[in-house]
């Protein structure tokens, strides 16, 4: 089995966007040819300002969007000959608003449980030990079984949601700003668990942000996109001491230094 859990390659999305009556329509190029891979086990990010393609980028991973060119496989298998049930298996997202991707009619446990009866599983009576279990893995008492999204803080929330993403053990999980809905005193607690769930279960991340003090903490690798463009890639640490185009220098120096008296170095 292949190391490589996720490989783009020359990966273009096109959006046809109106320019008015009579004026017919422009292309907008949102990915564009962008390259990129990650291995087992590690979490990559994709960072830049909003409206570089990042997000764009993340729908095409997970079959949300066909690319108007390039290729991108999982586990080695173009994404084109995996069938919707078996990418449904293989990657799962978390999204950024745990507010809106749960359903508020719904309980905790059907909730968690939906992943199994959606994908087929055949052993119905064992899924709610299964769900039990899971919550347990992400830090939800049992007691919230029974409860509903509104009873719930963001935090608990995002925990639901992270427990549904994974009930089925995926390989590969896309974070889509998995903290930026939630308060400061509660980002770090996700950020952890998160860290902790991946060598654990031996999880790939590919973690979609604009929270570069975010992306410092949870990334081993990081690739920086603007305007469509993936501009530089690094290793996290390298990254951050040593950025060598220009868009990364401005984005780390936008970071904001908790003491007002200290200056950042300029790099």
């Amino acid at each position: 089995m292949t190391d490589l859990m996720v490989e783009a390659t020359g990966v273009i999305k096109d959006y046809k966007i109106s320019q008015g009556l009579f004026r017919g329509k422009e292309i907008l190029r949102a990915v564009d040819k962008v390259s990129l891979s990650v291995s087992r086990g590690e979490t990559l990010a994709i960072v830049g300002e909003s409206g570089c393609g990042k997000t764009t980028l993340a729908k095409i991973m997970l079959g949300l969007l066909e690319p108007d060119g390039g290729v991108v496989k999982l586990c080695g298998k173009p994404l084109n000959e995996i069938s919707r049930l078996e990418l449904a298996k293989l990657v799962q997202p978390i999204f950024q608003d745990p507010y809106s991707s749960l359903n508020p009619r719904k309980t905790i446990g059907s909730i968690i449980t939906l992943p199994l009866k959606v994908q087929g599983d055949l052993s119905p009576e064992t899924w709610k030990q299964r769900v039990l279990t899971t919550m347990d893995l992400v830090g939800l008492p049992s007691r919230m079984l029974e409860q509903f999204p509104n009873q719930l803080s963001g935090g608990q929330r995002q925990r639901v949601a992270i427990a549904r993403a994974l009930i089925n053990r995926p390989k590969i999980v896309i974070c889509d700003e998995p903290t930026s809905a939630l308060d400061v005193s509660v980002q770090s607690q996700i950020l952890n668990l998160l860290n902790e769930l991946r060598k654990e279960l031996e999880l790939t991340y590919v973690l979609i942000s604009h929270n570069l003090a975010v992306v410092e903490h949870m990334a081993t690798r990081v690739a920086v996109m603007y305007f469509g463009k993936k501009v530089e890639e690094a290793e996290t640490e390298q990254l951050f001491k040593n950025p060598k185009h220009d868009y990364t220098k401005t984005l780390l120096d936008s970071i904001l230094v908790p003491d007002p008296r200290s200056a950042r170095k300029n790099n």
